[in-house]
């Protein structure tokens, strides 16, 4: 039994075997031994009174390989000192720490940073850290361990803090050049407004109703004050929008797994054009057949223009992982009602399903902009005429494209 369990015992038995045999050197030694090992346990059970562990990332999301400042902050806001501890902070493997070697941990996928020392009464030491992510993802910074002793090192402690947070890693992104697509209007003219499309969100007025008026024109509130048929009239539409919709599936069953180097270029390529359209003053929107972490649907952000619309797209193309959920086809099927006529859509795949193709081919005779980003020669066969495909460069020539 090891003396942290049976301190008290051994202790009282010499106490009392030095009283019985009237050695008064036994009866102090287990005066001794009960003084210690009970200051060592009341120690220990405040070991982490009052001790905090606090760490702070400069910047919740970057790019690959951009260099992150984060810190470390051990505090112990208490009069009993730390004689010695260890810290260990769990980084997911993708995320380096300049000139340090991280120790492998038992959860996969992680690994630990590590620092030692001793710290006393009311002290605070920080650690400032320069990390970079080698890989686009939704990386965890944490939870975070404290080990711990008394002074006599009989009863160390395990703090768990349980605490994490998320480094956000957008994927790489390229000029549209780069990947081989026009430099110039690479999908189609957009100079001026187009006045023969309206925007059903803004109503400009009613009118009489004229045969051909689609039900869902028709007032029917106006209508019932009137007794006639009644049909509202849109304002144009003074805003572009491209819809980028991304199929992830890399293989034709999902069972045979996934290609990895040809999903990161599937997603790459999304934000490339996600990126370019926004600095073309686009309504950028993103539907892909990923999820964001922890939610059971399918990727949607609807075209918008708003300031933190680009940002809000990257993540969540930084978030996709290879399982594929649910079925895009009838994703943008679902979708395609709330497109405002005209709009830009731009496919990006490495397969196109025929269910897919489908729904791009009614989409493209409906009077929208239909284009196809294909990444291998698997898609073009697949879609019908008229649709313009694009197709990527093979594996040497996006290896060569600059980061």
């Amino acid at each position: 039994m090891p003396f942290r369990d049976a301190w008290l015992a051994v202790g009282t038995l010499l106490i009392l075997v030095g009283f019985g045999a009237g050695e008064p050197t036994i009866t102090a030694v287990g005066f001794v031994v009960v003084l210690v090992g009970g200051m060592s346990r009341l120690w220990s059970r405040h070991l982490f009174d009052r001790v905090t562990l606090r760490r702070t990332l400069g910047e919740k999301r970057a790019f690959i390989d951009e260099p992150i400042e984060f810190t470390v902050e051990l505090e112990n806001r208490k009069l009993l000192p730390l004689p010695w501890y260890q810290w260990r902070l769990a980084l997911a493997d993708p995320i380096h720490v300049a000139d340090e070697h991280l120790g492998s941990a038992a959860v996969p996928g992680q690994s630990w940073l590590v620092r030692r020392g001793s710290m006393g009464w009311y002290e605070r030491r920080k650690w400032t850290f320069e990390a970079h992510a080698t890989e686009r993802g939704y990386h965890q910074v944490g939870p975070a361990t404290i080990r711990s002793a008394d002074l006599f090192g009989v009863f160390p402690r395990l703090h768990e803090d349980g605490e994490w947070t998320h480094l956000t890693v957008f994927p790489k992104v390229f000029p549209l050049e780069d990947l081989g697509l026009p430099a110039v209007r690479p999908f189609g003219e957009r100079s001026g407004g187009n006045r023969v499309f309206e925007d059903p969100l803004r109503v400009a007025g009613l009118r009489e109703y004229r045969p051909g008026d689609p039900l869902k024109r028709i007032d029917w509130k106006a209508t019932a004050r009137s007794g006639e048929l009644v049909s509202r009239v849109y304002d144009p539409s003074a805003t572009h929008q491209l819809y980028v919709v991304l199929n992830i599936d890399t293989m034709a069953h999902s069972w045979e797994g996934y290609l990895k180097d040809e999903l990161e270029k599937l997603v790459s390529v999304a934000a490339s054009i996600s990126v370019w359209a926004a600095g073309q003053r686009y309504g950028v929107g993103l539907l892909a057949n990923g999820s964001f972490p922890n939610a059971d649907r399918p990727i949607k952000l609807a075209p918008s223009r708003a300031r933190d619309q680009l940002t809000r797209v990257l993540e969540a193309l930084a978030v996709i992982q290879p399982l594929t959920l649910g079925d895009l086809a009838g994703a943008l099927e679902r979708e395609s009602g709330r497109l405002p006529a005209g709009s830009t859509i731009v496919a990006v795949a490495a397969l196109a399903p025929e269910p897919l193709a489908a729904v791009l081919a009614r989409l493209h005779s409906e009077g929208h902009r239909v284009y196809v980003i294909a990444t291998t020669d698997k898609v073009a066969p697949a879609i019908p005429r008229g649709i313009a495909v694009y197709e990527i460069g093979g594996a040497a020539a996006w290896a060569a494209a600059p980061a």
